[in-house]
């Protein structure tokens, strides 16, 4: 059986996948700093797994904006912290980024290329680069949001394949322990976020979507539901 450790185990999709699996590893941000390299050996050695599961980052998009070091430090410079550590002690890592990277009409394919449209996709691409690094890595592109779905309004016309939380955790607790290489999208079958939010709060408004934030992040699933067994996507679904 695999040694998981994840790092950033109390934020939103850290705390659903704990409670999936006891077992896992969930060392504290004072026993593991991911912008101290100290930190992080001496966490390994306390743990000694042979999977990191690396969901740590800076996940506010408006404060990439203000504080674009915030992205460098914590999501780049932290990841590739990680991805040294796992390479000299031959690690499996498993690293978390995001489906606001491709461009054009969905579903979006792993190996098509990519654009950030904002600084923090930019600091999850480049934590993906030094991932990228680390033999039998595996790169989520995740999509996916809190339960229920928190705003009073959606973006008009755009398209994704987002899941819930609690839909997607085991999603991603289960490829963590599969034997997956590469970069995998992780999430539901196409759909437009009012369809999303509606499965949540059905008296959901829209809005006009700015132009900044793509039309449509929907993904090509199929990786992931090749390596999990799955036969039927809309079996995802836990909200109706």
């Amino acid at each position: 059986m695999s040694n998981i450790l994840v790092t950033g185990s109390t934020g939103l999709l850290g705390s659903e996948i704990l409670a999936l699996d006891s077992s896992l590893s969930a060392p504290t941000h004072e026993e593991l700093d991911i912008t101290d390299s100290a930190s992080i050996d001496r966490a390994l050695e306390k743990y000694s797994p042979d999977t990191i599961l690396h969901l740590a980052a800076a996940t506010k998009p408006p404060e990439h904006e203000k504080h674009p070091e915030l992205g460098i430090v914590t999501n780049i410079i932290g990841t590739a912290n990680i991805a040294r550590a796992c390479v000299t002690r031959g690690i499996r890592l498993v690293y978390t980024s995001t489906d606001y990277l491709y461009v054009g009409k969905g579903p979006h394919k792993e190996d098509e290329p990519v654009k950030a449209p904002y600084n923090f996709a930019w600091s999850k691409l480049g934590g993906e680069a030094a991932v990228a690094l680390v033999p039998n890595h595996l790169i989520l592109r995740l999509s996916f949001g809190p339960v229920p779905f928190p705003w009073e309004q959606v973006y008009a016309g755009q398209y994704n394949s987002k899941l819930y939380v609690d839909e997607i955790a085991p999603l991603v607790l289960g490829v963590t322990k599969s034997a997956a290489e590469g970069t995998m999208n992780v999430g539901g079958p196409r759909s437009s976020l009012e369809e999303y939010a509606r499965r949540t709060k059905p008296t959901i408004g829209t809005i006009p979507k700015p132009e900044w934030v793509p039309q449509d992040t929907s993904l090509d699933i199929s990786f992931m539901l090749q390596t999990l067994g799955i036969s039927s996507p809309t079996s995802l679904f836990k909200h109706a």
